[in-house]
């Protein structure tokens, strides 16, 4: 088994930032990986996509192997350099702002014979695409055959006190400048 990896230097993101996505994916099997970060909303995910797809073909075209058998070994998330910036405050001072950076690796190694057999074992047993749409087509025309009447939702009826009434008041009186 051959580790292969890559890396991804001085990230305009905190390391804080970027271990809690990391933190997701770590020891996942690259497929399963890859899926997760599409669907994270965090900005460090789609950078670790990219990154792991470096890693998928470094893998793939240096060492020869088979992308399907890879899973995340070990990710890790180092500071980088800290670019320093200064911000005014009152009384003619200055405040340190110090913007972070990341180091990022990931590491792939090859599932182990057990695992690749379950694996393999696990694509096998799944639907093919084809047969999928094939499904979703048949289910279409029973629904269109079907073609429940629709049904009228009950109306709510909501009461709106006057202008100075229920809830909003109190809020008014709590916060006025001179509480009664």
């Amino acid at each position: 088994m051959a580790a292969v990896s890559a890396q991804l230097n001085n990230l305009r993101i905190s390391p804080r930032k970027v271990r809690a996505v990391a933190d997701l994916i770590k020891g996942l099997d690259a497929d399963m990986a890859r899926a997760q970060l599409q669907y994270i909303t965090r900005r460090p995910a789609r950078h670790f996509l990219k990154l792991l797809d470096s890693a998928l073909s470094n893998a793939q075209h240096n060492s020869g192997l088979d992308k399907n058998y890879l899973y995340i070994k070990e990710i890790i998330v180092n500071e980088g350099m800290k670019l320093k910036r200064y911000k005014p405050k009152g009384f003619s001072l200055t405040m340190p702002i110090q913007k972070k950076t990341s180091h990022i690796k990931i590491v792939l190694d090859e599932l182990s014979e057990e695992k690749r057999k379950k694996k393999a074992e696990l694509i096998a047993r799944m639907p093919k695409v084809e047969e999928r749409k094939e499904e979703k087509g048949k289910e279409k025309k029973e629904i269109k055959a079907e073609q429940k009447p629709k049904t009228e939702k009950p109306s709510l009826k909501v009461s709106k006190k006057g202008r100075f009434g229920g809830i909003r008041t109190l809020g008014r009186r709590l916060f006025r400048r001179k509480a009664v």
